[in-house]
């Protein structure tokens, strides 16, 4: 299979672990330059190592994303030292030190803006510092990845659910108003993906709610995302797919 990201620039939030590590490194195998952004510098070696011996290039990002300078200066640094970025990843997500996942009525404001500055707000300062680029360009991707929990809501987090719902509707928004000047703007919902602090118990009755019967591989999930930021993907847009086992038509329903 020919590379499909020969001398194209990626930023993949959320890069030192889990799908975001499966991304970068599914990017790099196609001769990406890919900025590996995450809080964790143990994550950020850990993807760097990985990636070390693919044909691309793996750089450290080391940017908090909640932050408007902060990202318009990694976006900044990035364009001097690689060239503009040609595809934006928005995968980081979870909680900020200090939110918990809590009922409605037992969350505090803290709580509910934790969980959406993080999955949320930062996809926003992220789009918003890469657009400027890809429209000079006249071409890019944003990827955005959402989560069942934002179709179909959480019991016990309901910010998280939000936050992802909003996802999707930023994606769209992006789609609306950008297409027509070459930026793709699409993501994929997650399903059952591992957890790794989720029961045997719980895992299993995950399994048993999709068709495949198992917890998805991260490197389906960042197959799938690497498609949303090829050119494979060229008449798609603004579209969640779900990339879920069969999650969204649950077994057990």
């Amino acid at each position: 299979m020919a590379a499909r990201f020969t001398g194209k620039v990626a930023l993949v939030t959320g890069a030192g672990r889990g799908i975001g590590r499966a991304t970068a490194l599914r990017l790099a195998a196609e001769e990406a330059t890919v900025i590996i952004n995450d809080i964790n510098p143990d994550g950020i070696a850990e993807t760097l190592a990985a990636a070390a011996d693919l044909p691309g290039r793996a750089v450290a990002g080391r940017a908090d994303i909640t932050s408007a300078d902060q990202v318009a200066g990694l976006v900044a640094e990035v364009a001097d030292r690689h060239g503009p970025i040609d595809i934006l990843v928005n995968n980081a997500g979870g909680a900020l030190p200090g939110a918990q996942w809590a009922a409605v009525a037992d969350a505090t404001l803290d709580d509910w803006t934790g969980f959406l500055t993080l999955n949320l707000t930062s996809a926003f300062l992220c789009a918003r510092a890469v657009l400027p680029g890809m429209l000079a360009a006249g071409r890019g991707h944003v990827v955005g990845v959402g989560s069942i929990s934002g179709t179909n809501g959480q019991v016990g987090g309901a910010a998280y659910a939000a936050a992802k719902a909003g996802m999707s509707a930023l994606v769209a928004s992006i789609a609306k108003e950008y297409a027509a000047r070459g930026v793709s703007s699409n993501g994929i919902i997650v399903g059952n993906a591992p957890f790794p602090h989720r029961s045997p118990q719980r895992q299993d009755h995950l399994d048993r709610a999709v068709h495949l019967g198992r917890v998805g591989g991260y490197h389906e999930f960042a197959a799938a995302i690497a498609f949303l930021c090829a050119e494979d993907s060229s008449y798609l847009s603004g579209v969640m797919i779900p990339v879920d086992g069969g999650f969204h038509r649950s077994n057990l329903l």
